[in-house]
């Protein structure tokens, strides 16, 4: 009996070695098979990405994200619709808004991890989950910029909204009253919390709004009874605003613009408000005033660096003393206003004399066409360039091309382009900047410095060839950056001759020597068709095809450094561009 059972618990033991053997084995050959594999069963909304490597899952995310950059996102409230696109660009191609942005690279990050990078029971479970039919599923991470958004939808569905009776001045500046209208009030908010979550599970539905009746507070009737009062304000009116030798005088009509109407039980309340005070403060007054201080500049000239140009002190308006004056004008009035203006400090010139600065030679350049740009884009160019030109960086001090810009709007010189959004055409501030950052780009490159950020442009713009060495700017971000490595100083020469861009940096040649792969381009993606969009905005009839197709794709290339002492430094720059859709209005 003894042997026996002897003989059944040996059996049991080959038999469960057997099993472990069985199981290492297939481990063995499950991990081997997926070593640079993302596990099986991991999934984003409903795409499943198991199985494949980083490259085959990025270019099947990129592929979706690539459509839904062409159709956009369709908000919908009973007839009318209206299409948010991730990406706005102007004609040309440049970006100039960002609505929605993706990390792709993050959700990749945790794709590869998940089976990896917990203890080894929980990393045992993910792996087999699949068995059971069970997924691993992840979001792709986010960014929406709701203000944005909501602003868009707010004018687009404009025509749903209710509207209070108000005040207004005709041609002949007779004070008016125009009627109250019904209407609906839409949650845009909630729409919103919707679209996050459909983005972040990959899912790119139309969105339909919700929204009930809403009656307006204020009718006629009650701006005719209140009629006088509103005159006695106005009768504030004309007041003038002073500076040095500038006067600006704000009358009835800017001063009603200022006004808000509130209602307090069967009586209309009139203030002030603090937010149209600064409006018109910013679009009338601040924009001649203010004056940013300016780095100073320098031009190699006969192998002498010179100061052409110094370093100046700025102005600003004091526009939050400004707003609150006027805001408090029923309580305590004045007709004259002398404007309180502050000082800027002045920027910080280097110690160094002239002689100092060892440059010598020019260490890299470039020059970069523009011929058929438009108006507004040769503009931006040029003001650009002379923000740029005369720059002198310290050995060791990381170049912004955002901060070289200063504010890219109207008060410092740059140009609005037109964009559509939905069935409109609107009018942003962008274009042409990044032809600068790409032509320094490519200089910095030819000089062998080390590029700390830089972004590709959304779209393969025929301005920007080769395909991947282009460098795209957007206030706040992406900017493009990179470090004076060479131990002296750099000077940067840019100017516009006709319709080309020059850019030269000048220093102190170390003896690095710069390497450059040509670039790699790959997954090209055809377009969608052109889109038809009809529009009150042009004539019934009238065609305008403002966006340009352009494909989609991939390209890289590289970037070797070999510096005097042997260090090697190597870059990779990938680039990934998606297709843009061909867009022509037509009015209705």
């Amino acid at each position: 009996m003894i042997v026996v059972l002897s003989k059944m618990r040996n059996k049991i033991i080959i038999f469960i070695l057997f099993i472990f053997f069985v199981l290492g084995i297939t481990y063995f050959f499950y991990e081997n098979k997926y070593e640079d594999k993302i596990y099986p069963g991991v999934i984003i909304g409903d795409i499943d990405i198991g199985g494949k490597t980083l490259l085959e899952a990025e270019g099947i995310i990129n592929k979706e994200l690539d459509r839904l950059n062409q159709t956009g996102i369709i908000f919908s409230y009973e007839n009318k619709d209206l299409t948010i696109f991730p990406i706005i660009s102007s004609p040309d191609g440049a970006v100039v808004d960002i609505l929605i942005s993706f990390n792709v690279e993050e959700v990749l990050s945790r794709a590869i991890l998940v089976g990896r990078s917990g203890n080894i029971l929980n990393n045992i479970i993910e792996k087999i989950k699949p068995i059971f039919d069970k997924k691993n599923y992840i979001t792709l991470k986010t960014e929406i910029n709701n203000k944005k958004i909501s602003n868009y939808l707010i004018e687009g569905f404009s025509i749903f909204d209710s509207q209070n009776a108000y005040y207004y001045f005709d041609e002949y500046n007779n004070l008016l009253i125009q009627k109250e209208k019904d209407g609906k009030a839409i949650k845009y908010d909630n729409s919103l919390i919707v679209l996050k979550n459909n983005l972040e599970n990959f899912n790119f539905s139309d969105i339909s709004l919700e929204g009930s009746d809403d009656i307006p507070q204020i009718s006629a009737n009650d701006c005719l009874e209140a009629k006088s009062d509103l005159e006695d304000v106005l009768s504030l009116a004309p007041i003038k605003l002073k500076y040095l030798k500038k006067e600006w005088t704000i009358n009835k009509k800017d001063l009603l613009g200022m006004i808000t109407t509130s209602k307090e039980g069967s009586s209309l309340i009139f203030n002030l408000d603090e937010i149209k005070i600064k409006e018109y403060v910013k679009e009338n007054i601040s924009f001649q005033i203010d004056q940013a201080s300016s780095l100073p500049k320098f031009v190699f000239d006969n192998n002498v660096i010179q100061n052409f140009e110094p370093g100046k002190e700025g102005r600003k308006l004091d526009t939050d003393l400004t707003v609150k004056l006027l805001a408090n004008l029923i309580e305590d009035p004045f007709k004259e206003l002398d404007l309180t203006v502050n000082a800027l400090p002045f920027p910080e010139n280097t110690d160094e004399s002239i002689s100092d600065y060892g440059i010598k030679e020019i260490i890299g350049k470039y020059s970069l066409g523009f011929v058929g740009s438009t108006v507004a884009r040769t503009l931006n160019i040029k003001n650009g360039s002379n923000s740029l030109n005369g720059l002198l960086l310290k050995p060791g001090e990381e170049f912004s091309m955002l901060k070289a810009l200063g504010n890219i709007n109207e008060e410092n010189g740059y140009q609005k382009e037109a964009v559509i959004i939905g069935d409109a055409i609107y009018y942003e501030y962008g274009g042409g900047l990044c032809h600068i950052s790409t032509t320094l780009f490519r200089t910095v490159l030819d000089a062998g410095l080390p590029v700390t950020m830089r972004q590709n442009h959304s779209y393969n713009m025929p301005y920007y060839q080769p395909p991947g060495t282009d460098a795209t700017i957007y206030e706040p971000a992406p900017d493009f950056k990179f470090i004076n490595d060479t131990g002296n100083y750099i000077l940067i020469q840019s100017e516009v001759v006709d319709q080309e861009l020059y850019i030269e940096l000048w220093g102190g040649s170390d003896g690095r020597i710069i390497e450059r792969t040509e670039p790699v381009i790959y997954n090209i993606v055809k377009p969608l068709p052109t889109k038809y969009i009809k529009t009150y905005t042009l004539r019934s009839g009238e065609i305008k095809c403002t966006y340009t197709p352009y494909d989609g794709a991939d390209a890289y290339f590289d970037y070797i450094v070999t510096y005097i002492d042997g260090t090697i430094k190597e870059k990779r720059f990938r680039s990934h561009y998606i297709p843009r859709q061909g867009v022509c209005l037509v009015g209705i």
